[in-house]
């Protein structure tokens, strides 16, 4: 804990190899932002229909549920440094693909359709490299500052891409700024090129069956033998499924429990962001002085906090300045305790992770924590019709706490 202390920021920025990681993330991350606001804006030119948009942002979830456990299999073993390459130069050709489609008047909504189930699909692939290849390029003593770093520079750029999305669609189109994406796609590729790692001179392995499924099977062994990681995914899932009430019920809660507008969306937005970023920021500095089980417990009740004390403060929103601010801390303490508890599970299972198991485990670990997210929602969707969102906000508050309890009681916790 003491020697993580004294490496500190500085230290994360002299690992050379892990920066251009970093460097291509960011990159990415830029040209999603302002991918996120084009693309919507086509889907909806396009068909004027929000089934459309359903069935694109099913395509683009599916891959991560269905393919990467199977992926990160194949992964292990390869060239981690090419499959990212190559996966980032595919991504630019289906997203070049679109804006040129649009430019000249030809795209289709199904051809959006394809390119988001093959772009979810290359970064099924992309994903257990990427995580794989983290070892290779930072040492074990800086991840919890080199994962911080990370995650804090993506939401900066997030926000500023985000900020910027409309004066970049002004000035160059929207084909404009699809095609701004596809650059951060090659971009990001060329700089993961340059990377220097160990499996540089590892010999080129040829697609075996018997040898796919038997990595298979032991990767998937391995998750369930090892408790830290059953842990680490429980912890992960309790995170991703908690928030989803948040996520899809935004609307008529404000205006159900809050009795505010648009203007509360806004303010959501910004203390969430500016939190997560604080969260991002602060969690080596934390982490150093705090164990596992006090910083989830933590988390766990942060959250409770939120969805029970939204609704209990509700007396207090005759004043809108009251609504505003009380809200306001409220959405700032659950966006510092998602993005320590996101950190904490990403860091972990780094660290408990042997390297040669660490892109299935990985894989494992994103399609478990991806897939929560559609069933609470269709769970959400059953029971948004017996009950008004300021119970279900209550439910999903008291869900916080007993998970929080568990992890109180929960011995194999104090190891992490």
């Amino acid at each position: 804990m003491e020697e993580a202390k004294k490496i500190g920021y500085r230290g994360v920025l002299k690992q050379k190899e892990y920066m251009k990681s970093t460097s291509a993330l960011v990159v990415n991350r830029f040209g999603d932002a302002i991918d996120a606001i084009a693309s919507t804006w086509i889907v909806y030119e396009l068909t004027g229909n929000a089934m459309w948009s359903a069935l694109i942002y099913g395509m683009n979830t599916l891959p991560t549920v269905l393919i990467t456990p199977f992926a990160g299999a194949f992964v292990e073993g390869r060239n981690k440094k090419a499959i990212m390459v190559i996966t980032d130069l595919i991504r630019a050709l289906c997203v070049a693909y679109v804006a040129t489609g649009y430019l000249f008047g030809i795209l289709q909504a199904w051809h959006l359709v394809l390119t988001t189930l093959m772009i979810s699909t290359v970064e099924a692939f992309r994903t257990p490299a990427s995580t794989a290849i983290t070892p290779m390029i930072l040492e074990k003593e800086y991840y919890d500052y080199g994962m911080s770093l990370s995650g804090a520079l993506s939401t900066v750029v997030e926000l500023i891409g985000t900020g910027l999305a409309a004066g970049i669609i002004a000035v160059i189109g929207t084909s404009g700024a699809i095609y701004l994406d596809m650059a951060t796609f090659v971009i990001s590729a060329g700089i993961i090129a340059t990377m220097n790692t160990r499996e540089e001179k590892k010999a080129h392995q040829k697609f075996d069956a018997k040898e796919y499924v038997e990595t298979l099977k032991e990767g998937l062994s391995y998750s369930f033998r090892k408790k830290a990681i059953l842990l680490l995914c429980m912890i992960a899932l309790f995170l991703n499924g908690i928030l989803v009430p948040l996520n899809s019920l935004q609307a008529p809660f404000i205006k159900e429990v809050l009795g505010g507008g648009a203007a509360a969306l806004s303010v959501m937005g910004v203390s969430i962001s500016l939190s997560m970023l604080a969260g991002s920021v602060l969690y080596p500095m934390i982490r150093s002085k705090v164990s596992g089980k006090a910083l989830c417990v933590f988390c766990g009740l942060a959250i409770a906090a939120f969805y029970i004390g939204t609704v209990a403060c509700r007396p207090l929103y005759a004043s809108e300045l009251a609504m505003y601010v009380i809200f306001a801390a409220l959405t700032f303490l659950l966006g510092i305790s998602a993005a320590l508890a996101s950190a904490f599970t990403s860091v972990e299972m780094l660290k408990v992770v042997e390297e040669g198991y660490l892109a299935r485990v990985g894989a494992i670990f994103a399609a478990l924590t991806v897939a929560v997210n559609p069933i609470v929602s269709f769970l959400l969707t059953a029971v948004t019709k017996v009950m008004g969102t300021a119970t279900i906000f209550l439910i999903a508050g008291g869900l916080a706490v007993a998970a929080t309890i568990l992890m109180l009681a929960n011995k194999s916790l104090n190891e992490v």
